[in-house]
């Protein structure tokens, strides 16, 4: 994908299609860059070393656990390393920032080559103050609920590349014009149908972040005519 200034041009590609949780195992994230247009990863640092995995941490313990069940004792996830190593380097990773301190964002910023093209996303919008001054990088402030989402409006500092990404059940009619007027960069996770993507590319939505890679998702990307693809 053409980049400038270590990004990425969205305008030769929108939306960009995002393989959701895919870089959290390095082998689907070799996959996943067959069929989508960003690879994401679910990034922690423990104890120093910068990982990648979606479970999370039993503390004070170093127990892991996703949901119902706790993963093997001593499981050691992929490291970052591994991803970067994975994926080809022009293809754009999104790093979806699982931390609450600058300092580790600092620590994630510095595994990262600085002509790597990424996106970064935090539920902790302060963290993201690490990646303000690398080139190109689009910084997403993460929104889980309605009063999230209400009140990144409210945050001074969106704009070309400071954006919002948001849960799909969140994104209606109200809820996309007041983040639209702030920033392009509107991006959102959970789209389960080709249907109901087409329906937030028609209202400006940016990226759209996908479990179900088997579906034609590049059928939405825009046509000249700036409409998407029907096809």
């Amino acid at each position: 994908m053409p980049a400038g200034d270590h990004g990425y041009d969205q305008s030769v590609l929108s939306p960009l299609i995002v393989a959701h949780r895919a870089g959290n195992q390095p082998s689907v994230a070799t996959d996943a860059v067959r069929r989508a247009d960003v690879v994401e990863c679910d990034v922690h640092v423990q104890r120093g070393r910068v990982e990648v995995r979606h479970e999370k941490l039993i503390r004070p313990t170093s127990r892991l656990w996703e949901r119902w069940y706790l993963l093997p004792a001593g499981t050691v996830m992929p490291s970052l390393d591994e991803v970067l190593a994975a994926v080809p380097p022009d293809v754009p990773l999104l790093l979806d920032l699982k931390c609450f301190t600058r300092r580790a964002a600092r620590r994630i910023r510095r595994a990262v080559p600085e002509d790597r093209p990424i996106l970064v996303s935090s539920r902790s919008w302060w963290v993201l103050a690490a990646f303000r001054d690398r080139p190109g990088t689009i910084r997403l402030r993460s929104c889980g609920n309605r009063l999230q989402l209400r009140a990144v409006t409210m945050v001074p500092g969106l704009g070309d590349r400071v954006g919002v990404v948001a849960h799909n059940r969140l994104l209606d009619a109200e809820a996309i014009g007041p983040v639209l007027a702030k920033t392009p960069q509107l991006f959102t996770w959970a789209v389960e149908t080709l249907e109901r993507g087409r329906h937030l590319v028609t209202k400006g939505v940016a990226g759209l972040i996908v479990d179900d890679l088997d579906l034609d998702w590049a059928s939405l990307h825009l046509t000249e005519d700036n409409g998407p693809a029907l096809s």
